[in-house]
């Protein structure tokens, strides 16, 4: 979707419920795509403005960044999730949503809307590179540049999947437009960030789903680091993961990833099923690639903070970025 056409659907919704009349025009900086105008009955507000589709966590740090050269800048997005919208207000930046949803603070006005839900993603043609196995091919590929010069044979033996795959996936990445061929043998990222970006919802939607084991209880007299972990490929996720990556967060949810059967898990760490247990188990879904000590690499970690989506999980988030993801 184009800008002209969020910009267009936002203001559609909008006027009624602000009391307000808006307009856009392009902007004569190129680093921002519009001014707004918003007409109030009691004055107007002019806004330096970037326009998106929808807000991830990559946006959101280029929303800061602008933020500090243009004090009142504004966003208009197409989709904002109830977790980024949260977020935006607590940082004090201004944003419309083309559902109706609103933010403004300025000269002494404070617009508050937010209850509308965001806005269906129009659907996508099938891609093979969001798909169970794709996801899988796809983590390999982020968690190591090296790996887009690697042979594809050993790519399909580090994600532990079958060889047929391979191309299906990097064509479907390049036509999400993620990937560029570099030559006979190679690619590169187009963007990075909105390759992590799109491999954590791909991750959320449809890969986690598919690999959840089951919940266990954790004795309240054993600390959750004195669990043993049965076999190399158990390992922490999630905020636990992150405790051991940053030393920043206490978890309050717990997640493992194993090779383990069920029977096998049980067994070896003596942990008892419990659907309303604080431990979360998922089946580990790759062959190679490792975290610090006993956690899960860290873009998996990020992913699961990302999806948590509270406070204090995004800004451990932010840490495992700039300390781990920003090397890949």
């Amino acid at each position: 979707m184009e800008h002209q056409e969020i910009l267009d659907r936002t203001f559609q919704n909008l006027p009624p419920l602000l009391n307000c009349k808006g307009k856009w025009e392009t902007h004569p900086d190129r680093e921002l795509d519009a001014n707004v105008t918003l007409d109030f009955p009691d004055g107007s507000l002019l806004f330096d403005t970037e326009v998106k589709m929808e807000v991830r966590e990559s946006t959101l740090r280029h929303i800061q960044q602008l933020n500090r050269s243009y004090p009142d800048l504004l966003l208009v997005a197409y989709r904002i999730y109830p977790k980024y919208r949260q977020l935006l207000q607590e940082i004090g930046i201004n944003y419309l949503e083309a559902n109706g949803n609103a933010f403004i603070q300025r000269s002494g006005k404070l617009v508050l809307i937010d209850k509308f839900p965001p806005l269906k993603a129009e659907p996508e043609e099938a891609n093979r590179a969001f798909s169970k196995t794709g996801l899988r091919v796809f983590f390999q590929l982020l968690l190591d540049n090296g790996n887009l010069d690697t042979n594809q044979r050993d790519l399909a033996e580090q994600a532990g999947v079958a060889l047929g795959n391979i191309p299906l996936v990097l064509n479907g990445l390049k036509t999400a437009g993620l990937l560029v061929s570099k030559n006979r043998f190679g690619y590169y990222w187009t963007n990075k960030e909105e390759a992590i970006d799109r491999w954590i919802d791909g991750y959320r939607d449809t890969l986690k789903p598919s690999l959840y084991q089951g919940r266990y209880r954790i004795p309240a007299e054993k600390p959750w680091n004195e669990i043993t972990l049965p076999s190399p490929k158990t390992r922490w996720g999630g905020e636990p993961g992150a405790d051991i990556l940053t030393n920043y967060l206490r978890p309050e949810k717990f997640i493992l990833f194993t090779d383990l059967r069920k029977s096998e898990f049980i067994r070896q760490t003596r942990l008892m099923p419990d659907p309303d247990g604080q431990l979360e188990v998922y089946e580990t879904f790759w062959e190679k690639g490792t975290g610090k000590e006993n956690s899960v690499p860290p873009l998996l970690v990020y992913a699961d903070l990302i999806i948590n989506g509270d406070k204090r999980s995004m800004e451990t988030a932010r840490i495992i970025y700039d300390r781990y993801l920003t090397e890949l």
